[in-house]
């Protein structure tokens, strides 16, 4: 047998380390190097340290900040996050089209190429002697705007949660609250340090449970824009998002056609929005079961409004991954709202097929708190409660993630892309683990042409992915 000759220490250098993107580039780049290595990886700027032809080296950035980049990379980028690895038996480059670019290179570093190096270099990447195989990439992101749903008071580590967003490169984040959380400014902060737009999430009238005079409805218009202006406006936020009576199973609500009610009213108050804030982000979540009959109606929402839709049918729009029965049917209403307003629709989605509330136990509260802030006992608690639910959704997402690929793929066909993309993951400790189906959606809409037993394979190497037993 050959001997082996010992891989050199590994070191990074980097272009600059001015804002919170390029901070985070060279952080979890570190990371995930020091779980094979075990040791502190050296991190310099370009040109701040000489003998790099002692160390295996990565360098990151982009052409503009890194020199060596600029003179090495033959890569040519030409879309926001975009990024390019190349790595071999001498060392690395990862290059961005910007800072998230960089920082998504970072971690697909590991992502797509460290994770396939894993058994044959053991913990310790290399220093047995075993030598890196050669890998290139370039890659961007199908689906411009990919994330998550989720009510607000069912994070307990909101730094977790977001970080865990990161690393599986998604940058879209709703959330939902009754009340404005105490530290919705500091959550806001730490999601755009990690590249993750904010969007908060409230009521506009959410139902008919009484009813109701359809004139009334419009004295209730000043309420919802200074509830806006008393706890949204100055905590800063990358949009708003709401829901307003269509969450039924009819298509009518004590006498009144809930479409129809509902595109008047939401035309009429997003008016008064844009009145005064002409920019904003206005998100509609409208739930297909009271409206799929009625699409001539709701095609004359305002185009500058977001269709954000859930509840058209079956999985990825379904609660159950296994409920696949209707998916020709779901398929073909999401061909057609997709484009409802035009070819450029400003369209949305919340998928689902991972975890939901127990709306058996839910109750509202009393007022406002902060949120994301709890014990690591009261996290161990809830990881084992909710074992069982990411083992359920995990099994079908398994047997049926190729119908979500086909709904994500065409979805991103129909739209080029330009839309938003989240999935409904709330109440199951998505902040302490990465669970498999979410892996399995963040690869999807990054890129929904990815074989799928190469997805497969990909995600559940990851050692940060949880397989739950």
């Amino acid at each position: 047998m050959a001997e082996k000759t010992p891989m050199k220490p590994v070191m990074i250098i980097y272009g600059e380390r001015k804002n919170d993107l390029q901070k985070k580039a060279i952080e979890i780049l570190s990371e995930y190097i020091l779980d094979f290595t075990f040791e502190y990886t050296p991190c310099y700027k370009y040109g701040a340290f000489a003998n790099t032809q002692d160390y295996y080296t990565i360098y990151i950035g982009t052409k503009q900040n890194n020199p060596y980049i600029k003179e090495n990379s033959t890569a040519v980028l030409t879309k926001a996050e975009e990024y390019y690895i190349k790595a071999d038996k001498d060392g690395v480059i990862i290059e961005g089209y910007d800072d998230l670019g960089v920082l998504y290179g970072c971690v697909d570093y590991y992502n797509r190429y460290l994770v396939e190096q894993d058994f044959m270099i053991g913990n310790t990447l290399g220093r047995d002697g075993d030598v890196m195989g050669d890998f290139e990439l370039q890659s961007a992101p199908a689906i411009k705007n990919r994330g998550l749903w989720t009510w607000g008071h069912v994070i307990y580590d909101y730094k977790g949660y977001i970080d865990n967003m990161l690393k599986l490169k998604m940058n879209t984040l709703i959330m939902w609250n009754e009340y404005v959380p105490l530290n919705a400014k500091e959550i806001y902060e730490y999601a755009h340090s990690s590249g993750v737009k904010l969007v908060w999430g409230f009521t506009w009238l959410y139902n008919f449970n009484k009813p109701m005079d359809l004139s009334s409805i419009y004295d209730k218009v000043d309420g919802i824009i200074e509830e806006f202006e008393r706890d949204y406006k100055d905590i800063s936020g990358d949009g708003i998002y709401f829901q307003t009576f269509t969450e039924y199973n009819q298509e009518n609500a004590n006498g009144v056609d809930i479409a129809k009610t509902a595109t008047d009213f939401v035309n009429h108050v997003a008016g008064r929005f844009y009145e005064k804030y002409p920019n904003l982000e206005i998100q509609f979540g409208l739930h297909a079961t009271s409206c799929k009959n009625k699409l001539d109606i709701l095609k004359n929402v305002n185009p500058k409004i977001q269709i954000v839709w859930e509840d058209c049918g079956a999985f990825p729009f379904a609660y159950s991954p296994m409920q696949v029965s209707n998916f020709d049917e779901t398929y073909e209403f999401a061909e057609k709202i997709a484009t409802l307003r035009g070819e450029k629709e400003n369209f949305g989605v919340v998928l689902k097929g991972c975890t939901c509330l127990d709306w058996a136990k839910f109750k509202h509260h009393d007022g406002p708190f902060n949120i994301g802030v709890s014990s690591k006992r009261m996290k161990e608690n809830r990881i084992e409660r909710k074992s069982r639910s990411w083992r359920w959704a995990q099994t079908y997402w398994v047997v049926n993630g190729k119908y979500a690929q086909k709904m994500i793929k065409m979805l991103c066909d129909k739209t080029g892309g330009n839309m938003w993309m989240t999935d409904l993951v709330e109440d199951g400790m998505f902040e302490e683990k990465i669970y498999l189906p979410v892996a399995m959606f963040a690869e999807l809409m990054w890129d929904p042409d990815i074989d799928f037993d190469y997805l497969y394979r990909l995600v559940t190497l990851r050692r940060n992915v949880e397989y739950t037993n």
